[in-house]
């Protein structure tokens, strides 16, 4: 796969997500299925800034400890946000995704090793897909809730743009 594939199949997930995100409505941000869950404002904000930012760091090396990462994961830390706000981070993510992807080249892309604080190494290219899978996860948490909020929501709305 090369950058441009791949940057093309992330904004191929981005996409739908801005949808999603777009679907949902601003009474009820605090809503969530069940107490052990995240909030619908949490998924939005969790979903916005993962995948261009994550790369950036894969990139850099430069993570939050694990400590401060797992603060930061506890449910009653995660950050929440409205729509506009999640929009607004998905575009900035988008950018940074992008100037990321820029400042390599196709031979770290393919090649290159790098690691995260959770244990995982492996080829750039592959922990990039990875996260992706991450940012498509939190996309169909998002699509679920709609649908559980009675929202119409199908199959062209989680995957077409």
């Amino acid at each position: 796969m090369t950058k441009s594939e791949f940057y093309k199949v992330a904004m191929e997930s981005v996409g739908p997500a801005e949808k999603l995100i777009g679907m949902v409505p601003a009474d009820k941000l605090d809503w969530k299925p069940g107490p052990t869950f995240m909030s619908l404002g949490q998924v939005v904000c969790h979903l916005s800034d993962g995948l261009g930012g994550g790369f950036e760091m894969l990139l850099s090396g430069k993570w939050p400890s694990m400590e401060e990462m797992e603060v930061g994961m506890k449910l009653e830390n995660m950050p929440s946000c409205g729509v506009q706000d999640a929009l607004d981070k998905l575009e900035k993510d988008k950018k940074i995704l992008r100037t990321a992807l820029d400042s390599i080249s196709e031979a770290d892309f393919t090649n290159r090793v790098v690691s995260v604080p959770w244990g995982w190494k492996a080829k750039l290219e592959i922990l990039g897909v990875s996260f992706l899978g991450h940012l498509n996860n939190h996309k169909m948490q998002l699509f679920t809730y709609l649908k559980l909020l009675g929202l119409p929501v199908n199959t062209q709305t989680l995957y077409g743009a």
